[in-house]
């Protein structure tokens, strides 16, 4: 029995505000959602963990701090993001326990919360990667530490303000019962389409606007011979469709329920065994995305253009230039090491490498302490196979 003593309008608890009797295939197609959120919990929380564990013991495994790496820390802020969807998705076990789903109940808006928030942010941390990897390949450089924090803050910032913007305009009720789980209701269908809507269509969108300029740069740096400081054109291309296959698998994911939302706009009501289906869909976008980093690991962990492009800047004492260089990443593996200097295998063997040279300074004329300046020199070499059998 439902208590309406709480000052509760008696609407909120009946449909579509609620659902107060579920059938059998809603009950289970909630107990494969929260399944699926299960397996993304495990895989994020596992995931976040390892590169947290990481970027403190850092100094164990690599030449320079993980957390400078700046491809890996989107990744990070990434799957973050489908942590808190997925805590959201997790909540279909307790609509499933109860078969029914109380629209005014704290629950329901934790749910509506948590999905909001770890959408939207997901989909910007999405765009992030794509424009961060097209800056890197065109620019050959990445951004100071202090503007790419500020970037990041900023990104979660306006993720938590879309958020936040849908109970402020929409009231205490707003997140309420969305066909198979609690969302912004129907009755704001305005704050759906400015709250989410919108701006995932324009993460998808930009983000084929954006990999299309990076690979038309890359195509035309192949043909015409231009110089990328520090990475063959083909270790580039590598590093980049790695980060390009995260934009794929968020779009393919999020677009059929987002096209399924976008059609009860139009009033073009769909099932609920779709709806099922794609939330149960979007939900993999965790465990999915931990897979993919698994793939793509190694690519971006020499992805960081940074070491080769940044400007020379005096270093304080000449001391340094017999220790280890802390922004070159440690290389483990004889495939690594030819793959990240561009060792190529068609037609015979090519290398391009970046070297860095440190110069002392003779005199400085305030009388200063002399120091040492960084330069980097880049040169390539071809060697033909000889099809004789000989190389």
């Amino acid at each position: 029995m439902i208590s309406k003593s709480d000052g509760v309008p008696p609407q909120y608890y009946e449909a579509p505000h609620s659902l107060l009797s579920m059938d059998s295939g809603m009950y289970n197609g909630l107990l494969a959602i929260g399944c699926l959120a299960t397996v993304s919990l495990i895989f994020t929380t596992s995931l976040l963990s390892f590169i947290t564990w990481r970027m403190i013991d850092w100094k164990s495994h690599y030449s320079s701090s993980v957390s400078r790496n700046q491809s890996i820390v989107l990744i990070y802020q990434l799957i973050l993001a489908d942590l808190l969807q997925s805590l959201g998705f997790l909540i279909s076990f307790h609509w499933a326990g109860e078969r029914q789903i109380i629209g005014p109940k704290g629950t329901c808006f934790t749910q509506g919360w948590l999905i909001q928030l770890g959408d939207v942010a997901s989909a910007f941390f999405v765009l992030s990667i794509a424009i961060h990897t097209t800056y890197q390949v065109i620019l050959s450089r990445t951004l100071s530490y202090k503007t790419f924090t500020a970037c990041i803050c900023g990104t979660w910032a306006f993720a938590v303000t879309l958020t936040s913007l849908a109970p402020i305009i929409g009231g205490r009720y707003v997140f309420e019962r969305a066909g198979s789980w609690c969302w912004i209701s129907t009755e704001h269908e305005g704050l759906r389409l400015s709250l989410h809507y919108i701006w995932i269509f324009i993460v998808e969108f930009s983000c084929i606007i954006v990999y299309a300029i990076g690979f038309y740069y890359l195509f035309r740096a192949k043909r015409s011979d231009i110089i990328i400081p520090g990475r063959s054109i083909e270790g580039l291309r590598k590093a980049r469709t790695a980060m390009l296959a995260y934009s794929i698998i968020y779009t393919l994911l999020s677009l059929p329920l987002a096209a399924g939302r976008m059609a009860s706009m139009s009033h073009n009501e769909l099932s609920n065994e779709y709806y099922l289906f794609a939330g149960a869909l979007f939900t993999c976008s965790g465990w999915v995305d931990v897979i993919l980093y698994a793939f793509t690991r190694r690519a971006l962990l020499f992805n960081e253009l940074d070491v080769y492009g940044r400007q020379a800047r005096p270093i304080a004492t000449s001391a340094k230039k017999f220790g280890k260089d802390s922004s070159f990443q440690r290389q483990n593996s004889t495939d690594t090491i030819l793959a990240s200097n561009g060792f190529e295998s068609t037609g015979g063997i090519k290398m391009e490498r970046t070297v860095r040279v440190e110069l002392d300074e003779l005199e400085r004329s305030d009388n200063s302490q002399r120091g040492v300046r960084e330069y980097y020199a880049t040169a390539e070499a071809f060697k033909p196979h000889d099809y004789n059998g000989k190389e």
